[in-house]
């Protein structure tokens, strides 16, 4: 016997885009439907809140993303498949129908084999399906190592970690406007980011033309499939078929080190890690392993998108604290529950998983407690874990009660007759089921055939008013096509390009509640140091110049940029001597590439933190320029200075 309780199976319909669906659980059918669509199928398993899905192929439902697109909605529920698995060789449905002892091995009813499928799953017979997402993993990072340098060591760092977060934003906005679902990691560096990892879950294949490997002398883009099964098969009574039915609280700290702390909805710590490079997939198919993920909990406000896409996947509920923990409260949080668990917690990305977990707990526990204490005070049993789970969805005590409590199903036992009899009863059971799908068929042809009817008499009519629609030549028909054609390419284009502006409004609030807030500064765009001197009222009050290049810089020019009030140039490129002729009157000078920032064509948003940093760099620099040129002088005066002594003492 399996630990299923109640059982949906479900068969396709042979000439009909359909299924024959039953429900059934320990005290015989609850349910049974000749003929139900897809979508019928689910709202029954939903309605029924059954345990587990059974047929006999999985290929019925379609093709591999169309199972995961009716698995998704139903994810508290198995997927059984009863007749086999690849691995380990298939059965027919009809010797497993005779092995249960519900027929002699006769060619079954799309009815009757709906029936045996969920009476099979509850027997223990098959196997459970698990499925899991293809995953791609799209690493950027440096291809040098930063050492002890010189002067330019802080620019060429600034340049690879700009570098690194314009690619990242490049590639981030491509997926989103093909609408890619992906989880993305960064490491932050002190000028931009070290590196960054996307997680993408599509198949390689998918990618083509959206993201490609790089290779430059100091960036290294790779992208690498991870291979994972699409579809594994457990055998139905095995340690790893079926889940324990309990509702978990997930802890999870996202980032390039992921950590995971698990506890159930009584407190107790069943898991607790860290990783680099945890996938989404990766914390769906543990937590398969050790329940069901009830709540989703992270210690900070607002919540990661990692977190926003777990719960919603798990149709899971999502807790965040109303302010971010600090590191104080996380520490006693985690103090408490380690000094009453004996759970070792090895670095901060599990204390921090750990510390989300204990805090969702901590907020959800009186009204659990409430649960446990009005459940166990019922007269007849009930499932606690069910009705502690619907208390969190937001259900009353009362209702989630009456909810878990179990249909009792009255059977009608039939009076015992002779075998012979039995037997002639369950052959009419069976011709009786084949009529009804026979019947089915016919009605599903007389209404093809209804509408065949419909459609000659309106063309018959149209003959009579000489309104036939005449046929257009070959050609007609060819430029049309190629027409159609052209048009939906367009249609694919301007999609695109839809997706584009949608993520560069996006970003476009985003820089403007930075403007507000002061975390960014704004900018306007010159293209030479000429045009910056005709615009000196225009300038930033800060009296930072932005400008394109440096361009040629005469004698005036140089003179009208010593006299004014110009305190700094961001240059998006300048060559060495341009930089030089700013550095002797006095201008420090900070590359475009070493700050985050966005073009918006006339003007230009620089994050003001950055920018101070480049700055103080910048002014370091123009102070070390001024200590090497004076201690020139100083030394050009003392070699003038023994020339003239000589030249003294040599005539005296």
């Amino acid at each position: 016997m399996s630990n299923y309780k109640t059982v949906l199976g479900m068969d396709k319909l042979p000439s009909y885009n359909g299924f024959s669906a039953v429900v059934i659980n320990e005290s015989g059918i609850l349910i049974r439907k000749d003929v139900l669509s897809m979508e019928g199928v689910s709202e029954m398993a939903r309605s029924c809140r059954v345990d587990a899905i059974a047929v006999d192929n999985i290929y019925e439902i379609g093709s591999e993303s169309e199972i995961r697109r009716f698995v998704a909605p139903l994810y508290s529920m198995d997927l059984i498949q009863v007749t086999g698995s690849p691995s380990e060789g298939f059965k027919q449905l009809s010797v497993i129908s005779k092995q249960l002892g519900m027929t002699r091995g006769e060619k079954l009813s799309p009815s009757r084999t709906a029936e045996v499928c969920a009476r099979a799953a509850v027997a223990g017979h098959g196997f459970l399906v698990k499925i899991y997402d293809p995953e791609t993993r799209i690493t950027i990072s440096r291809r040098r190592k930063f050492g002890s340098g010189g002067m330019s060591e802080g620019r060429y760092r600034r340049s690879i970690q700009g570098s690194v977060l314009n690619l990242t934003r490049t590639i981030e906005s491509a997926l989103n406007s093909r609408g890619v679902d992906y989880d993305l990691a960064l490491r932050k560096g002190s000028h931009g980011i070290e590196g960054s990892s996307f997680i993408v879950y599509a198949p390689r294949n998918l990618l083509f033309g959206i993201v490609r490997p790089i290779r430059t002398s100091s960036i290294n883009v790779r992208v690498t499939p991870t291979f994972t099964k699409s579809f594994e098969f457990v055998p139905l009574g095995s340690t790893n078929a079926a889940p324990p039915k309990r509702y978990l609280i997930a802890g999870v700290d996202p980032g390039m080190v992921c950590g995971l702390a698990v506890i159930d909805l009584s407190g107790r710590i069943l898991h607790v890690s860290s990783g680099r490079g945890i996938t989404r997939g990766q914390i769906t198919r543990l937590l398969a392993t050790l329940g069901r993920a009830l709540v989703f909990a992270t210690d900070v406000n607002p919540p990661p998108s990692l977190l926003v896409k777990l719960s919603a996947s798990h149709s899971a509920i999502l807790f965040s604290p109303e302010q971010s923990l600090k590191t104080s409260e996380k520490a006693d949080l985690v103090e408490r529950i380690v000094r009453n668990q004996r759970i070792k917690v090895k670095d901060s990305h599990q204390r921090d998983a750990l510390a989300a977990a204990a805090k969702a707990y901590s907020f959800y526990r009186n009204k659990l407690e409430q649960a446990v204490s009005h459940a166990q005070a019922e007269e007849r049993p009930v499932q606690i874990e069910e009705v502690k789970a619907n208390v969190l969805r937001g259900m009353s005590i009362k209702d989630a009660i009456a909810l878990s409590r179990t249909p009792v199903i009255e059977e009608v036992v039939p009076k015992r007759r002779a075998g012979s009899e039995r037997e002639q009863i369950k052959v009419l059971e069976t011709k009786f089921e084949d009529m009804q799908a026979e019947r089915d068929k016919l009605l599903l042809q007389i209404k093809a055939l209804e509408e065949r009817i419909e459609d000659l008499e309106t063309s018959a009519r149209l003959i009579r008013l000489g309104e036939r629609p005449k046929r257009p030549p070959s050609g007609e028909v060819y430029e049309l096509e190629r027409r159609i054609r052209s048009l939906l390419n367009e249609i694919g284009q301007l999609r695109g390009q839809l997706e584009c502006t949608k993520s560069e409004n996006v970003q476009l609030r985003s820089e403007m509640g930075a403007l507000a807030s002061g975390g960014s500064l704004l900018f306007k765009r010159y293209r030479t140091v000429a045009e910056v001197l005709r615009n000196l009222v225009n300038l930033h009050e800060r009296k930072i110049a932005l400008v394109e290049r440096i361009g040629k810089v005469s004698d005036e020019l140089l003179k009208a940029l010593r006299i004014s009030d110009i305190s700094a140039f961001v240059v998006e490129e300048i060559s060495p001597d341009e930089r030089t002729q700013l550095l002797e009157i006095g201008i420090p000078v900070v590359l475009l590439s070493s700050v985050s920032s966005e073009n918006y064509g006339d003007v230009q948003t620089v994050e003001k933190a950055t920018l101070e940093q480049a700055l103080e760099e910048a002014k370091k620099e123009l102070k070390d320029f001024s200590e090497v040129k004076t201690r020139k002088v100083r030394d050009l005066l003392e070699e003038y200075k023994k020339e003239r002594l000589k030249e003294t003492l040599s005539r005296g």
